[in-house]
């Protein structure tokens, strides 16, 4: 598993002259954690921005700390409204010893026939799913199979998956994680199978136009 790491600096500035900061190219920073006091700090704004492109919340990164290295989370990332820039970052310290509970992505991965030739559309109705795990074991995502959905009947569930001993995963088992439902365009050609099997003519685009003799 690849680490990540993040230099985190003492930050004296607060209230409004973090504005200063972030023109500097810093974020604002703080930690907290059970048994870990609150403290604020600050880092590159470009580094923190391409590691949470890579880890999101769901993967450890090291934060090197001026007491020392400390495994954490994202907990929560403010983002500009229009830049989309991060204005600031709370970390979460946690105990490698303890597990935690966390929601991790759904990816889909595979290719499928129905999905490829345009008859279906891939439905995902849980984003994330709910796990527990000690942090140096919690995915970074859960990867769905898509390619073991054979047709439209078939549906994976949360007991499809297999995420190992070290993970325990706390969304019911029988929660439907991937379907595949007709597309529109694969509807229409059905209607008009079944119109034609019934003898009834199917009219696409402008309606005919016939001029009445005099």
């Amino acid at each position: 598993m690849e680490k990540y790491t993040l230099k985190l600096e003492p930050r004296s500035i607060t209230g409004k002259q973090v504005k200063r900061l972030r023109r500097e190219g810093l974020v604002p920073a703080s930690i907290c954690g059970k048994g870990v006091p609150t403290e604020t700090f600050q880092l590159d704004a470009k580094t923190f921005s391409q590691v949470y492109q890579k880890v999101g919340r769901s993967a450890l990164i090291d934060l090197e700390l001026p007491g020392g290295t400390r495994s954490a989370f994202v907990r929560q990332v403010q983002i500009h409204p229009v830049t989309r820039a991060p204005i600031h970052v709370d970390f979460r310290i946690v105990d490698l010893n303890v597990e935690i509970t966390a929601d991790v992505p759904i990816v889909a991965v595979g290719e499928n026939v129905l999905v490829e030739r345009g008859e279906g559309v891939l439905q995902l109705p849980h984003a994330t799913l709910h796990v527990r795990a000690l942090p140096a074991d919690l995915p970074q995502n859960i990867e769905v199979d898509i390619s073991k959905i054979e047709d439209f009947d078939t549906v994976l569930h949360v007991r499809d998956l297999d995420l190992g001993d070290k993970v325990t995963v706390l969304t019911p088992p029988d929660e439907p994680i991937a379907t595949i439902t007709r597309s529109r365009m694969e509807i229409e050609a059905e209607e008009v199978a079944e119109e034609a099997a019934a003898g009834e003519p199917a009219l696409h685009g402008e309606d005919e136009v016939t001029e009445e003799s005099e």
